[in-house]
């Protein structure tokens, strides 16, 4: 299991050589958070200059997303909001990342390897039979924001949905919160959830959260208090279908009464959390949420 990261800003982490095998080029990334006992990670990648790699087939559900700059997947060129989603074991057309750009790369239930080929037909024909769901490719910036529904938040939040696994629920999707979107109950959720702040400014039990901020969240850990005091951009991503389980008149460091689930209910009710990972720039926390 990954740690409970809340909060950090990327510009606080250091630099690593980009683990992207078989690739050409200058590209390095800021590890977000990692899971040492599959490989899974959560990284921001920045091209020093052009860097590129062939097709092949990866080894975990894959995922970019173009924050600043541009990428081209097998010759389709994708700006910011570009997005492409390969899973496990299937087929990816040769990729490249343009000098300055920043990409958030995503690998799940897996590590870094990748097995190159000429191109994309050999790749296709040497892929796991099992990977019948193929490659999702998607302009962010072409597509219509929809309201989510109001089962959950109390003020409307509004969605682009990038990515869902029809079989486990994962999903990847943008979020935006309007100026004044405000929740001041505890929340938590069957599944995990991480966001990386793209756009905008709220004010947060652990923090402020801006441009550039991060959170990996495990499942059942407590979280809320959130204003949004400015119009706010997110992508978020869980493993699974995102419930929210609500606490209110919550206690001064743990506990409250259970609004809408269980609380004697060993698999949902929320569980104690070690002081989550920050980073520098986020300043004191005083435990508020918890």
């Amino acid at each position: 299991m990954r740690a409970h990261v809340e909060l950090i800003h990327e510009d606080d982490y250091i630099f690593h050589t980009g683990e992207l095998p078989y690739g050409e080029g200058k590209i390095l990334e800021r590890r977000l958070s990692t899971d040492e006992e599959d490989g899974s990670s959560s990284l921001s990648l920045h091209a020093g200059a052009d860097w590129g790699r062939s097709a092949g087939i990866v080894h975990a559900d894959t995922e970019f997303y173009v924050v600043e700059g541009s990428m081209l997947y097998g010759g389709q060129e994708l700006g910011a909001g570009g997005y492409v989603q390969v899973p496990k074991g299937t087929a990816m057309d040769w990729l490249k990342i343009r000098e300055g750009s920043r990409v958030l790369h995503w690998r799940e239930y897996g590590d870094c390897g990748f097995d190159p080929f000429t191109n994309l037909g050999e790749a296709s024909a040497a892929a796991s039979p099992e990977s019948a769901e193929g490659v999702t490719v998607m302009d962010a910036g072409k597509m219509e924001w929809t309201e989510a529904p109001s089962v959950g938040p109390l003020t409307p939040l509004y969605i682009k949905l990038l990515h869902r696994d029809p079989k486990t629920g994962f999903y990847t999707r943008l979020i935006r919160a309007p100026k004044g979107w405000t929740d001041h109950r505890l929340a938590h959720h069957p599944c995990y959830e991480e966001f990386y702040t793209l756009a905008g400014k709220m004010a947060y039990n652990f923090g402020d959260i801006d441009e550039g901020t991060y959170c990996f969240r495990p499942a059942r850990v407590k979280h809320g208090h959130f204003v949004a005091e400015t119009e706010i951009d997110w992508i978020l991503r869980s493993d699974g279908e995102l419930t929210n389980w609500y606490t209110t008149d919550e206690w001064v460091k743990y506990g409250g009464h259970a609004e809408n689930y269980d609380e004697h209910d060993g698999h949902i009710h929320p569980i104690l959390s070690s002081l989550p990972v920050r980073s520098r720039s986020r300043g004191e926390w005083s435990g508020d949420g918890m």
